[in-house]
């Protein structure tokens, strides 16, 4: 089992910290478990663990898979739908065998769903994107294949997708085309939002950036961001191709068919990989991936908040990071790890009252694959963050080997605030629930009820999290 937590007492002793700096715990509320590797269609490796929440549905969105559920009683409404059907229904089948890399996002301000994939892999091929009816993901959607590269050299692959009140932001890693010669770049695009609401969807304002160069980052994120008024640009931060720096740029003008790109400026960070997660049993050790950011990178009240895996002590960890996107300086950053417990493919979402919740999996030599949380809130400068939780333990080990030999395992994960009401949370996570099997665990958070905080520069700080313990120290801004 976790290793328990500490009492509050003992911990504000050894903290030597007032009861109001610790965060207050979080109550559990739905907790379902809804896709599995079982259900037909469904049986890809990995999945790409990815869903959203709206006013009353959650829709679960995975390689193969597409299903909704009922956001009160967690059931399933219809019968769900492969990945290729949800396409073809909503008016873009996918080119080649199949689509992949799901991503999907309800928009509070518009009350639409958006959602992109893209298809045949390892040839010339495109992004798939669509946008709902109505705030019903159940309901009709319409849907758009836009060419990933008009070359034909590359091929879109790990789809990104960010939201605002002016656009829709995709963007992709590209890789050659089998035959070709091309080198690894990165795509970004920017639709206005105004043109998708249409009856008839439009992309002919789009602003796309086509092979930008790995100068801005791989695997890069564009921000969702619910928090404000329109500012008149996007935020885009991905990792470098070569070093564990961090690349920030912004789309400027991204309403409008003449969106532009900043220059990218690198913010110097230090770390690595993750190493592969323990399991019980004789079976391989959970492939970790890597350092990019992998789920979405949020903006509240004016920060960009943002989390990866790293390496902690020969384990899988998790840092989280919160960045003034005018300036790039680290505001803060934090280490959530434990002695023997490996956390990997992690997410996060901010509500406006700068609440925090991170959703990640996790597993050692005696915990099967299982899916965690750790909650946070900040007060100013400081983000200070509860024990590590276990929303669902996983009951068997899991293998299934790529053709390299990894064991992979989800590739990213999904963390959410409620649309109507902030002070809830929703995370969309893995665990194994039998041999060889995995199946989403979607769960409700409650957050405690904080007033709205006043963000303010300060000193970067790291927060640890270890076995129940919080330590915090401070370090250097590194530019």
């Amino acid at each position: 089992m976790h290793p328990a937590a500490l009492p509050a007492a003992a911990l504000l002793a050894l903290l030597a910290l007032p009861a109001s700096s610790l965060a207050a715990g979080v109550s559990l509320g739905l907790n379902f478990s809804a896709s599995d590797s079982t259900l037909a269609n469904a049986g890809f490796i990995p999945p790409d663990t990815m869903g959203a929440v709206g006013p009353d549905h959650i829709m679960v969105l995975l390689n193969g898979r597409a299903s909704v559920y009922s956001k009160s009683t967690g059931t399933l409404v219809g019968s769900g739908k492969s990945l290729n059907q949800f396409w073809t229904d909503a008016g873009a089948t996918p080119s080649g065998s199949f689509a992949f890399d799901p991503r999907v996002v309800y928009d509070k301000d518009s009350g639409r769903w958006f959602a992109v994939s893209a298809d045949n892999a390892g040839g010339a091929n495109n992004f798939l994107l669509a946008v709902s009816a109505t705030s019903n993901p159940s309901g009709s959607w319409k849907a758009l294949k836009i060419d990933s590269d008009t070359a034909n050299t590359r091929f879109a692959d790990f789809p990104t997708l960010g939201v605002d009140k002016q656009g829709v932001y995709l963007t992709a890693n590209m890789f050659p085309v089998t035959g070709s010669n091309a080198s690894i770049d990165v795509t970004i695009m920017s639709l206005p939002k105004a043109d998708l609401l249409l009856s008839t969807p439009s992309v002919a304002s789009k602003s796309e950036f086509q092979i930008v160069g790995l100068s801005r980052g791989f695997a890069i994120q564009p921000a969702v961001n619910f928090s404000g008024s329109a500012d008149n640009k996007s935020e885009l931060l991905g990792v470098s191709a070569s070093s564990f720096n961090l690349i920030r740029s912004d789309i400027l003008n991204p309403g409008s068919a003449g969106a532009t790109l900043t220059s990218p400026t690198t913010i110097t960070r230090s770390g690595s990989n993750p190493p592969s997660a323990d399991q019980p049993g004789t079976a391989a050790n959970f492939h970790t991936g890597d350092d990019r950011f992998s789920a979405n990178t949020v903006i509240s009240n004016g920060s960009l908040w943002a989390v990866h895996s790293t390496s902690v002590s020969g384990r899988a960890a998790v840092e989280w990071l919160r960045i003034n996107p005018a300036t790039n300086s680290v505001i803060q950053s934090g280490i959530i790890s434990d002695p023997s417990l490996a956390f990997f493919y992690p997410s996060i979402a901010v509500n406006e009252f700068d609440q925090v919740l991170i959703g990640f999996s996790g597993s050692d030599a005696s915990i099967f694959g299982s899916s965690y949380y750790v909650f946070g809130e900040t007060s100013g400068n400081t983000t200070t963050f509860s024990s590590v939780a276990q929303a669902k333990a996983g009951s068997a080990q899991y293998q299934f080997l790529d053709g390299i030999g990894r064991n992979r395992w989800g590739d990213y994960s999904a963390t959410v605030v409620d649309p109507v009401n902030p002070s809830d949370f929703w995370t969309f996570q893995l665990f194994a629930p039998s041999t060889n099997n995995w199946q989403v665990q979607v769960t409700q958070l409650h957050a405690p009820v904080s007033a709205v905080p006043e963000p303010a520069a300060a000193a970067a700080l790291t927060l640890t999290t270890s076995a129940g313990l919080l330590t915090i120290s401070r370090r250097r801004r590194r530019h």
